[in-house]
């Protein structure tokens, strides 16, 4: 048994932390659950006593793989963890250049009428897009938050669709929001699960960076109306932190979404209804050193000898090129990168025409028993059919060319 380590009496109970074996990792799916390999019922009873909190994830950002997960689809309320979508339909909306952080944003009523954490907006009052982004970022303000959306989409219910929308395409089955800030509402829910992929999702982008580091800053500066921003992460000094949102509301309890980066490898913990504030962090920490501590990034290497030309039967050209598929990678556990190993089925002759892309076999890649991946394997040139006519026309172009 793998336990958290260097913890103590954080945890419920040390003695029902993280198993993990090797014949948990699969990654065909390219989502990956590498928890206890036990039947469904002692799963859930060992994974419930594990952390004081309702639902937690671990899962890593680039892979979608899951590490650990302590009920993952459970629907519940999210608090400002809700932000995360907000602000990434912003940050979409930069890329795409429809949104700057020179632009000015005027408050409405509804966002001035927000309550909770506040940078109390007037109605009317202006402020740049920069400005509201790191109050929302930084200090989690409800009523930035509102004026944000409502700048985008023309109001926060036209906003809250797109949320929606966008959630639906990052395949978040179990989520649907009401508002942009998190507030209480009935109907308004996610899972933690759907936070990790909307929090890889947003750090993809970089415009937050900054602000997500930021332990303590100030808006309004020099106007008389001085407003503090402070972050209510306590992981800022975390070897590798990134981010990333807190929220805690009466229904929702105490919640953390945190990202973590150590060399190619970001991780992201969510934490959903911890009893504690001091809690969810301790949860968020110690699912973050399993994750650094047990597993390693891991990219095949194809052997080129075995990706040699391939014969055309009847073919223009005799022989054509090949080519694996590149780009993957997934998790493994430390230290198993010399057990993994290769099995090539490649047609040694294909029958023209052949195009170029066409598949013409694989590569299963193995880590002991277990499938990493199913590396598509495919032609790099193209053939046509070697015809009478083609033949007739290669004759007389010779001809022409002597």
């Amino acid at each position: 048994m793998t336990a958290f380590k260097g913890i103590g009496a954080r945890l419920f109970s040390a003695a029902a932390a993280l198993t993990v074996t090797a014949a948990s990792v699969v990654c065909m799916s390219g989502i990956t659950d590498v928890s206890a390999q036990t039947n469904e019922k002692e799963k859930k009873d060992e994974s419930r006593a594990a952390f004081r909190a309702r639902s937690v994830v671990l899962t890593e950002s680039a892979t979608g793989q899951v590490l650990y997960s302590q009920n993952p689809d459970e629907k519940l309320p999210i608090a400002s963890v809700t932000k995360i979508m907000t602000l990434l339909i912003a940050a979409e909306e930069m890329k795409a250049g429809r949104l700057s952080f020179e632009d000015t944003i005027t408050a409405s009523y509804h966002a001035f009428s927000m309550d909770g954490s506040v940078i109390w907006l007037n109605e009317g009052e202006q402020m740049s897009v920069y400005d509201i982004c790191r109050s929302v970022v930084i200090s989690s303000a409800n009523d930035a938050c509102v004026a944000l959306g409502e700048h985008i989409a023309g109001s926060e219910e036209e906003f809250v669709k797109r949320m929606n929308k966008r959630a639906s395409e990052l395949e978040m089955t179990d989520t649907h929001f009401v508002n942009c800030t998190g507030l209480d509402a009935d109907n308004h829910y996610s899972s933690a699960a759907d936070v990790a992929k909307m929090a890889s999702a947003l750090r993809k982008y970089d415009y937050y960076d900054e602000f997500l580091l930021t332990r303590l800053t100030y808006v309004r500066e020099g106007t008389g109306r001085e407003t503090q921003l402070l972050n209510t992460n306590r992981l800022l000094e975390y070897e590798g932190i990134t981010g990333l949102k807190t929220g805690t509301t009466d229904n929702a309890g105490y919640c953390f979404t945190a990202t973590a980066k150590r060399g190619d490898m970001e991780l992201v913990a969510v934490v959903l209804g911890a009893e504690t504030d001091e809690g969810r962090f301790d949860i968020a920490e110690a699912l973050l050193d399993y994750g650094f501590n047990e597993f390693e990034l891991f990219y095949p290497e194809f052997d080129p000898e075995e990706l040699t030309d391939i014969a055309v039967e009847e073919g223009v050209l005799r022989t054509v090129s090949v080519r694996a598929e590149s780009g993957l990678c997934c998790l493994i556990p430390k230290g198993k990168s010399a057990s993994v190993t290769y099995l090539y089925n490649i047609k040694p002759i294909v029958k023209a025409p052949v195009t170029s892309g066409d598949s013409v076999g694989k590569i299963i890649v193995l880590l002991e028993e277990d499938t990493l991946f199913i590396a598509k394997v495919t032609a790099e040139e193209s053939s046509e059919k070697l015809t009478f006519f083609k033949s007739l026309e290669f004759v007389l172009k010779g001809l022409i060319e002597f």
